[in-house]
Order: structure tokens, then sequence, then C-alpha cells
């Protein structure tokens, strides 16, 4: 079972009348897992800062796909929204703690929130030099990447003080690492490769380095003996009956 199931099962979607929320929701990954559920809810609010939801989805009666800045109020009535579902958003917020307050002004009485993030300081990777690979983890930590307003990469284990700070109940917390072997163009781990190399690129030095390390990674995947994984950390809050 992978992410985006994990986190579709423990929204506990156990009637086909309910209404629920991805926020944050990519290109729908975890909408297709709850749409695939048996039983699977009656509407699927998808909201994203940009619209990249797969067409398909987007052709769905069952989807409605929205615009929206996740940092401000949600766009949906007091109580009117049965499950939220979000990952990998809240390091890019200005205020999750305010998130959180509005996922419970809008969730019924009894209502669940599954909100997740993957903790990146826990990338592990096979590579030819260890002290190597700490380092580029660790500048990749702790250097924002170019294609997002802020980051954290240790967001993953925040999300515990979030949520016990919420107004929500705590009812579990989960996590996982899913072992990865792939290290082609496209998979989490060239991805994250990816940011590494943005993350060191004020350092010419560390740059040729880097850029060596990920050759060898390539070789090291193209022989079979390559792993990734890096951990996520998912809390499943719920609103008072």
């Amino acid at each position: 079972m992978g992410r985006h199931q994990r986190l579709a099962e423990l929204m506990d979607v156990d009637r086909d009348d309910l209404v629920v929320a991805d926020l944050g929701c990519g290109t729908g990954r975890t909408v297709r897992a709850l749409l695939s559920a048996n039983p699977a809810p009656r509407l699927v609010h998808a909201l994203d800062a940009t619209s990249d939801l797969d067409d398909d989805l987007l052709h769905d009666p069952r989807v409605v796909s929205r615009v929206a800045d996740l940092d401000a109020r949600l766009p949906f009535a007091d109580t009117s929204i049965d499950r939220i579902v979000s990952m990998n958003v809240a390091e890019n917020l200005t205020d999750p703690a305010a998130f959180l307050l509005e996922c419970h002004r809008v969730l019924r009485a009894g209502g669940t929130a599954v909100v997740g993030h993957t903790d990146f300081d826990t990338a592990l990777f096979t590579g030819p030099d260890d002290d190597l690979t700490r380092l580029l983890v660790d500048r990749f930590v702790a250097q924002v990447p170019q294609w997002q307003s802020r980051a954290d990469g240790f967001m993953g284990r925040k999300l515990l003080g979030l949520a016990v700070d919420s107004p929500l109940a705590l009812a579990d917390v989960r996590s996982w690492a899913d072992p990865h072997r792939r290290f082609d163009e496209g998979s989490l781990a060239w991805k994250i490769s990816m940011g590494m190399l943005a993350a060191v690129r004020d350092d010419p030095a560390l740059t040729a380095r880097a850029t060596s390390w990920v050759e060898s990674v390539r070789s090291l995947a193209d022989a079979g003996r390559f792993l990734f994984a890096v951990t996520d950390v998912v809390v499943v809050l719920r609103r008072d009956a």
C-alpha cells in the first residue's frame, strides 16, 4: 500500500454520502485513491494553489477542482466538510496553526482531518560517499528550493506539536518510510537529488562533487544496488462530536 492509499484509508470514509476535501491535491493521487475506495465519497473538493489535477479527475462529476490560497480562509461554509486530507502542505504555509483552525471550522462534528508531511531530513540514499551524502541532505534541508517561497525539512516531526496545540482532538499518529529503488528522471529520489544540486549551486567545488555523486548514484541504480527512503509523518485529528 502506497502513501496515497494509506492517507485515504486513514480518512475512514465509511459512507458513500460523505463530502471530503483534499487541501493541496497536486495531480490528484490521493483523490484517485479516495474515488477507488469502497465506499467512495459522494463529493471530493480538490484544492491547490495551481491547477495540476489530472484531466480525467477534472472531468469526473464527483470532483470539484478549485484554485485556492491555503494561507487564506478556506472556501467552505462552517461545518460543511466530513473529511479532510492534506499532505506536504504545512511547510509552505505562513501559519500552519491557522490552517488547522480553518480545518476545525469547516469540519462537521465528528469529522476527521488527516494531515501529513514528509520529514526530508530523514532522506536515505545509497551513495558512494556517506559523509558527502549527509552533507548534501543537510544542505537540501537547510536551503529553501528556488521553486518554493519557504520550506522546512523538519516539518514532519513538528506536526505532532501543531496537532496538540490545535482545537482538534488528536486521534492517531502514523509514520512510514517506503523503500524505492528507482533513480530515473521524475522519481522521488531523483527530484530530491536535483534539490540537493540546487542547494549547493553557490559553491562551485561542492557543485562539482555533488554532480559526480549524482552520476555515481545513477550507476548504482542501474546496477540494482540503489536504495532510497524518506519518512512520512501523519496525524489523524477529529472534531469533537
